[in-house]
């Protein structure tokens, strides 16, 4: 048998080729193992070698991988192991390529893309449950070494509510029912740190031995942005949800009291009243009324706060004269609501009437009065406490405690909210709008202050809020008195105004001024009546027909930019009077208008 029979006969696939890997001539194991004859082996494009051309013969045989292609066309990974015949050619022995696992990490270009890969990389061997790889991204991520996580179960580092699911993905990938699974999870690290991380695991065997290859990334980032933006989204749902509860509750607000305004109304325009149903008439219709105004004052008072329109005074504040004036005000409330077994306590922690600290009285009584207000509203019977204490650090803390029904600890986060409520409190008869304890919150906050509530559902609550106690500061002069002899007889005052009675309303209120009325309806009459008449002052309303007061104050500054014009407004959301500037007008005031406001404001103006 020659020496190519015998070359033809080998079991092992064997090429020849030249140096320019151009093959010379093959074995019938190597047709067998690409699958092809000899023709058109020697028609295949050059055989590509990992490193490209071989440009030198080894001196000793190498194993080297790399890729060759069958007759199909089908690129077959191989392993090449080279010798050489003679000076100008090389033997070629081919076998299926095998990835050795372990020596894999010994190779250092292979280690430097696993050290680098910017996720974590585990390699672990199941069969022998030998870990044989874990990346320095992980290392740095959790704070146990390599050797730890190796040697560390995979729950222990797992927390705890993500073990049962990752738990049930490995069974199934044990049983074979999936090769590979993706889960997002949280890991924990050395120092107790939970991070988020998203986990892709796949198993793969070879040389009979199960390999499991685990890619971990850090997804805490990307979690707390989820997270926010869910925060961000609950948020802005229960803004939407409260602002309709507030619109549904709103017509029942204001239809109530105008009923009852409409009502007695209707009552006075008989004959056959006595004196005193007269006066208890007239008095619910006042009362009606100022539920109607409170309501609207809270909205504008809200709005104002929150582009930061009102600013806070600093003067003299007789805490005790505004605590006696809160008992006055909470006793006739009793009165008033039918609550006899309600008991109001007053506590002081300074008897000195003189006590006194430098903030805003007005609006000190004001947040006292909404938090009395909604103690008296959900309390029956029992008591209600409200006072102050002297804390030790320079504050000073105000505080109203009930017996009432109480609000569930769910429930004391959102009450403090524009249009909150407590769930439990959401009934007919104690309905509202919602907007007191907001409005106290920031009227607080306005003072450098900070509320909270203290609560037990049925057993009561404590409303209390620090203030700083200030050192004396200079105190704002005070207004001056708008009581004495006023004749303004030699005046005249032009009221645009549409409403007949604002209008009448106005005109009781400067009858004893003896001052020159002129009545314009619109913003047409106006400008006519002013060009027609010798007038001392405007008094300009702004929603008027055929020609709004904006417009209407322009074209009077036009003719004569001295003439005084004060805008007498219900839009007083923001912006509003900044609009009224804008226009021309020369002062701004907010209906309804207090009498002594308004003979003040024009004494400004005509004096």
């Amino acid at each position: 048998m020659d020496q190519k029979e015998i070359f033809n006969q080998l079991p092992v696939a064997l090429i020849a080729i030249n140096m320019n890997s151009k093959v010379l001539t093959t074995n019938k194991a190597c047709e067998n193992f690409l699958g092809t004859g000899i023709d058109s082996i020697e028609k295949l494009a050059s055989i590509t070698l990992a490193g490209g051309k071989y440009t030198e013969i080894p001196e000793h045989p190498i194993e080297i991988s790399g890729s060759i292609k069958n007759k199909e066309g089908k690129v077959v990974q191989v392993s090449f192991t080279y010798s050489h015949i003679d000076a100008e050619t090389l033997l070629i022995t081919l076998q299926p390529f095998k990835l050795n696992v372990p020596q894999l990490f010994k190779n250092p270009d292979y280690r430097n893309i696993f050290n680098e890969a910017p996720f974590g990389i585990i390699i672990k061997n199941t069969t022998s449950n030998e870990t044989l790889w874990v990346s320095p991204y992980l290392v740095g991520k959790i704070g146990y070494t390599a050797q730890e996580i190796a040697n560390i179960s995979w729950e222990e580092l797992t927390y705890d509510e993500d073990v049962p699911k990752q738990q049930s993905l490995i069974n199934k990938l044990n049983e074979n029912n999936l090769t590979s699974f993706f889960l997002e999870k949280r890991m924990i690290s050395k120092t107790g740190k939970i991070y988020w991380f998203s986990e892709y695991v796949r198993n793969f065997q070879h040389n009979g031995a199960s390999y499991m290859f685990i890619i971990l990334r850090d997804i805490s980032n990307e979690k707390e942005i989820e997270a926010e933006l869910q925060r961000a989204k609950y948020k802005v749902e229960e803004a939407e949800h409260l602002k309709s509860a507030f619109l549904d509750n709103l017509p029942h607000e204001i239809r109530t009291p105008l009923h009852a305004i409409t009502g007695f109304t209707s009552l006075l325009s008989e004959a056959d009243l006595t004196f005193e149903e007269r006066q208890e008439y007239v008095k619910f219709i006042q009362d009606s009324s100022n539920d109607i105004l409170n309501l609207m004052d809270n909205i504008i008072e809200i709005a104002k706060l929150e582009t930061n329109q009102i600013k806070p005074k600093k003067e003299k504040c007789y805490i005790n004269s505004i605590i006696d004036k809160l008992q006055i005000d909470a006793e006739s409330k009793i009165v008033i609501l039918e609550k006899p077994h309600l008991e109001i306590r007053i506590t002081k922690g300074n008897f000195d009437p003189q006590f006194m600290i430098y903030s805003d009285p007005e609006r000190i009584y004001q947040i006292m009065t909404h938090l009395l207000n909604n103690a008296l509203k959900f309390t029956e019977k029992g008591f209600i406490e409200l006072g102050y204490s002297n804390l030790n650090n320079n504050k000073i803390e105000f505080f109203v405690k009930d017996s009432g029904i109480g609000i569930p600890f769910d429930q004391q986060e959102i009450i403090f909210r524009k249009f909150g409520k407590s769930g439990n409190i959401n009934t007919n008869k104690n309905r509202g709008t919602g907007l007191g304890l907001a409005l106290s919150k920031k009227l607080v906050e306005l003072l450098n202050g900070e509320i909270k509530v203290e609560s037990e559902e049925g057993t009561g609550s404590t409303f209390s809020f620090q203030l700083p106690i200030e050192k004396e500061q200079k105190i704002s002069i005070s207004k001056p008195s708008v009581f004495g002899n006023i004749n303004w007889s030699s005046k005249t005052i032009l009221v645009a105004e549409d409403t007949e009675s604002n209008y009448f309303f106005i005109e009781a209120f400067l009858e004893r001024t003896k001052v020159n009325l002129l009545w314009a309806k619109n913003g047409v009459e106006a400008i006519k009546m002013f060009t027609e008449n010798n007038v001392n002052l405007i008094l300009m309303d702004i929603m008027m027909p055929e020609k709004d007061g904006y417009d209407t104050t322009r074209e009077i500054k036009l003719v004569n930019p001295d003439i005084p014009i004060i805008a007498q407004t219900a839009l007083a959301l923001p912006d509003d009077e900044e609009k009224c500037y804008a226009a021309g007008c020369d002062f701004v005031l907010i209906k309804p208008i207090n009498s002594d406001d308004l003979i003040a404001t024009i004494k400004r103006f005509i004096l």
